[in-house]
């Protein structure tokens, strides 16, 4: 009874000892380093909108007589829009033609006159004086016929703007007068949306701008409908409202997406096709940095990584393991450099 007595203390300190002996061993899952292809994005707003939007404006001061086309219209380049009353310009144009033949024929006498003058002069019958005078009339007969032509330019160019057409090929956004206004130079007219080619928009935040350049590829998103294209254009500062920094995409407008319209912009910033990636489970952050576990035997050695692009539940290891070797999935973070491990069903042990 008395040896008895003296082992059940014994048997109370040895249990837990043995415990925590067996409680060393860490059950985990493993799985295997392997190579694919990564790819880094950022997703941004933005917009579509068409390079060409013409404010068809007024060139000439005059009423307006008849419209031809109105809001959400085909045109095409060179088509008439609109016309303005060209009564005036006309007038204007005749005169111009008249006073041309009247100075044309005054020129032609004129110089005749100097002819005639230089033959008096060399037979010594005028002075010289006279014939610098009979010359400098022919001088303001020239000058008079250049002015008359130019008037008649001007007339002409009035008269041809009397008729307001189309300078590009889309769809009228907006007509901006009605028949019987009185139009000045500069009036704006219509608005005409160029539809050929569309470009997207989209506004870039102050922390990756520095990370976005001209040429990467972009797939733009609207309406569950995707499209391929790329940065052509940026502009060197950021806007002031809203910091940010736009980018415009050039793009070929299969889906027939319409100038105006919001858009979500996915970026690809960079591309490694074979990069070394592992689960982002199996990092775990230590002290020392991010480490993972690599197996030896029933133990595991602590390993340093680099990490780079992450992608869904993968992420890129730049250095610190190699492609097959077999880490810990799950339980890493209980475990310390050297420490031993029992493996779990379910592991990847290809």
């Amino acid at each position: 009874m008395k040896k008895l007595s003296l082992l059940i203390p014994l048997l109370i300190i040895l249990l837990p000892q043995e415990a925590q002996a067996a409680s060393k061993v860490t059950p985990i899952t493993t799985t295997k380093v392997f190579q694919t292809s990564m790819v880094e994005t950022t997703l941004v707003r933005g917009e579509i909108e068409s390079p060409n939007t013409p404010h068809t404006a007024a060139k000439v001061a005059a009423e307006v007589t008849n419209i031809l086309v109105d809001d959400g219209m085909p045109v095409v380049a060179g088509q008439l829009l609109a016309e303005l009353d060209d009564e005036a310009f006309t007038i204007a144009e005749e005169k111009a033609k008249a006073d041309i033949q009247r100075l044309q024929a005054a020129r032609t006498n004129q110089r005749r006159e100097v002819n005639r003058s230089k033959e008096l002069f060399k037979k010594k019958l005028i002075s010289q004086s006279d014939l610098d005078n009979i010359q400098t009339l022919m001088q303001q007969a020239d000058a008079e016929l250049l002015g008359a032509k130019a008037r008649l330019k001007e007339a002409q160019y009035k008269l041809s703007h009397a008729k307001i057409i189309s300078p590009v090929t889309g769809v009228v956004q907006n007509r901006m007068v009605s028949m019987g206004d009185y139009v000045k130079v500069g009036t704006q007219m219509f608005l005409i949306v160029s539809m050929d080619k569309l470009r997207a928009r989209i506004y870039l935040p102050d922390t990756i701008g520095s990370s976005v350049q001209l040429g990467m590829q972009v797939q733009l998103n609207h309406n569950k409908q995707t499209v391929k294209g790329t940065i052509a254009k940026m502009r060197p500062m950021m806007e002031n409202g809203n910091r940010a920094l736009h980018a415009l995409i050039e793009f070929e407008n299969s889906s027939q997406w319409k100038p105006g319209s919001s858009i979500t912009a996915k970026i690809i910033l960079s591309q490694h096709p074979q990069a070394i990636v592992v689960p982002a489970r199996t990092l775990v952050h230590r002290p020392s940095g991010i480490v993972v576990y690599q197996i030896e035997g029933n133990k595991v050695r602590e390993r340093l990584v680099k990490t780079g692009i992450k992608q869904g539940h993968l992420i890129e290891i730049k250095s610190g393991i190699n492609v097959s070797d077999t880490i810990v999935l799950d339980g890493a973070a209980w475990l310390t450099d050297g420490a031993e491990i029992e493996i779990q069903p379910g592991s990847d042990e290809s």
